[in-house]
């Protein structure tokens, strides 16, 4: 079953010279929670020593963490690695210590403290993990795929150590799986790569600031891989619901998880009233007169894998800010209906984005259920029903 997997692939822990000391296992997976993140990647300066960690820590509560590097080239530029399992990292990481010259002066770069899973210090890195290795960047990326990685540029639309800001452009031919930006509104046809937004957290407070939301099946990095090449309907979605069919995405895939058979999704655009009514419908099992009280809560979940629930929450407030209104009724075994309503004119009025994507996601990705989409616009009516077109 299809889904959406919000994740920020590029997290230090307090190893990296230039992270802050409270970046710990522990610490590191309760601020991943209490940002909605379902998954993290672990990407230390040239080295990889905490990652085993933060797994750890992060399976105790659900939060899917993916073992990663930043690596530095001797052109000093930060490619992210990321892997399936921790034996290629290793392996990465025999390759970066034998390219990495120099020893870490404590006073002028800080510390880099080796951790346990319950955030205890068990010795420190000598090496200079801040450093450049002696590897191009080809070389770089050239190892992360022998070793069965992805290799993504870091934070490019930075001057620092971005591949842009130190070599001016990207090399034709490199071979990128994606590559990352800070900016969260910039996309794939800025670069031409696959683009995922991600924090680069070297404090508790940033972790998720930036975030890539992926519709996938589940958090695990061959997911991730399959998205970045949108495989069988696997996506990326970077940002925060900056138009209204990731809403539409975000609450369908509520009613699926609420065990719906059949779910309705309406849109009417009334320019004459400046008014755009939006209706998601469904035959799940909808929710008790308590649970509908909470259901706005933007830290309340029915969801076992992520502790933040935010899907009806920024709906309503994406309502709110255009002028408009979201109203949300339900009944136990009976289904759910959400209504929300834009002033079309209203300058915060998010755009409708791209409706026939995430339809196609839904049905390709759930053949399963009966999904009814109509459109109104001006008078004239587009409807389809998935049964119909199966």
């Amino acid at each position: 079953m299809m889904g959406k997997v919000r994740a920020d692939l590029h997290v230090h822990t307090c190893l990296s010279p230039c992270g802050d000391d409270q970046m710990r296992a522990t610490a590191i997976v309760e601020q991943a929670g209490k940002a909605g993140l379902d998954m993290i990647g672990i990407c230390d300066h040239n080295s990889a020593e905490n990652v085993s960690a933060v797994m750890s820590a992060g399976a105790r509560t659900g939060l899917a963490v993916i073992p990663g590097m930043e690596v530095t080239s001797r052109e000093e530029v930060h490619i992210l690695g990321l892997f399936g399992a921790t034996e290629g990292l290793m392996d990465l990481q025999r390759i970066v210590y034998e390219n990495l010259p120099g020893e870490n002066d404590q006073e002028a770069f800080g510390s880099q403290l080796v951790i346990d899973e319950r955030d205890r210090v068990v010795g420190t890195n000598n090496k200079l993990l801040i450093g450049a290795t002696t590897l191009a960047v080809e070389q770089v990326v050239g190892a992360i795929h022998q070793f069965g990685g992805l290799a993504i540029a870091s934070h490019i639309d930075r001057e620092r150590f971005g591949i842009i800001g130190q070599l001016g452009f990207i090399p034709e031919g490199l071979g990128l799986d994606a590559v990352e930006v800070a900016n969260a509104s910039l996309r794939e046809w800025d670069y031409a790569y696959p683009v995922v937004a991600s924090s680069d957290a070297h404090y508790l407070e940033d972790v998720g600031r930036n975030s890539t939301c992926f519709v996938v099946e589940e958090a695990s990095f061959d997911e991730i891989a399959r998205a970045l090449n949108f495989e069988g309907g696997r996506r990326i979605i970077t940002g925060e619901m900056e138009d209204l069919s990731l809403h539409i995405l975000d609450i369908a895939e509520n009613s699926i998880m609420a065990s719906a058979g059949r779910i309705e999704i309406r849109i009417d655009e009334d320019p004459a009233n400046d008014l755009l009514t939006l209706e998601i419908s469904d035959n799940g099992r909808g929710m008790d007169e308590e649970t509908l009280k909470k259901a706005l809560d933007p830290f309340f979940t029915t969801r076992t894998t992520r502790r933040v629930g935010l899907g009806l929450s920024l709906l309503a407030q994406a309502a709110r800010q255009s002028g408009g209104t979201m109203d949300v009724t339900s009944r136990p075994q009976k289904g759910t209906v959400v209504r929300a309503t834009f002033c079309l004119s209203h300058p915060d009025c998010k755009p409708m984005g791209d409706i026939a994507e995430t339809m196609r996601t839904l049905v390709v990705a759930h053949p399963e259920i009966d999904f009814v989409f109509e459109q109104k616009t001006n008078g004239s009516i587009y409807r389809f029903d998935s049964r119909e077109i199966q």
